[in-house]
């Protein structure tokens, strides 16, 4: 049986709060670039918007949104060419930063209070998707996708598949589990609070007509697509651009070269004393 990913919040609510977060990601990226002199989170920004546009303009193209795709934003619907660009920008650009920022945390162990601002953005994600799900919760269908797509499941199969070859040949598996885990957490606080509130669930077709799919089978094939398709399919965002060069993950060295710095002083310091000794065995 064909079970189908269906969607509400497509023409309300959604793509505004959509907005407000793509804002939050860059005073952020801005944030880290200014003051802190780091530049990955505008280039995680950037590739995660650009290889957004790329799934959208082929799900658009490959006709696997559905006829008569539509989304809106504040009332005015978006020309077809130029919805990929737009949720790019808003949903590929946020979600780069979000994984890469819970990477960056977990990978250089930062103790609770550094990691308080990250929570903070954990808590506006979670309280959009609220937003967006009590406005469009419930109401009428706006996107209908097969689930079990051959060419869906492919694509993301490869995607999978490359990112973890490129991982194990760069021997970076730790920092792309990293991601992957800020991919699901995102997915979670995102689309997991959709799903309560009805505004995106797993349906059947019956007569020619949707309708939800049992609750069991609901949870379900939902953690499936989170954990394979969302969450999995965008492993990419991370891998692409560190590939190249781009961007890496900061690691926990400062014990350790703090360590390091000391032994080696103390030990200057113990020769030092020594040299002076036998050059002035009698003080003055």
């Amino acid at each position: 049986m064909d079970f189908w990913m269906l969607r509400t919040f497509d023409q309300s609510g959604y793509y505004e709060t959509r907005l407000i977060l793509m804002a939050f990601s860059l005073a952020i990226a801005g944030y880290f670039a200014y003051y802190k002199r780091d530049q990955r989170f505008i280039t995680m920004f950037a590739c995660g918007a650009v290889l957004q546009m790329v799934s959208e303009y082929l799900l658009q193209f490959g006709g696997m949104r559905g006829a008569g795709y539509t989304i809106a934003v504040f009332g005015m619907k978006l020309p077809g060419l130029v919805q990929p660009i737009f949720k790019g920008l808003t949903e590929g650009g946020s979600l780069g930063i979000f994984a890469f920022w819970f990477a960056d945390l977990r990978s250089s162990r930062a103790k609770l209070k550094s990691a308080i601002p990250f929570l903070g953005l954990c808590a506006v994600v979670f309280a959009l998707a609220i937003v967006s799900g009590s406005i469009s919760g419930h109401g009428q269908i706006t996107s209908a996708r097969q689930m079990f797509s051959p060419l869906s499941i492919f694509a993301v199969m490869a995607i999978i598949f490359a990112s973890l070859w490129l991982a194990w040949r760069k021997d970076v598996m730790a920092s792309l589990s990293n991601f992957y885990g800020g991919l699901l957490l995102f997915t979670i606080l995102n689309y997991g609070v959709l799903q309560v509130m009805g505004a995106r669930y797993i349906g059947e077709q019956v007569g020619g007509q949707f309708v939800a799919a049992p609750t069991s089978v609901r949870g379900a094939m939902m953690v499936l697509s989170m954990v394979f398709e969302t969450a999995g399919g965008k492993l990419h965002f991370f891998m692409i651009p560190f590939a190249l060069g781009l961007i890496a993950l900061k690691e926990k060295e400062e014990a350790t070269s703090k360590r390091e710095r000391y032994s080696t002083q103390h030990l200057q310091d113990l020769s030092q004393r020594g040299w002076r000794k036998r050059s002035k065995p009698f003080p003055k």
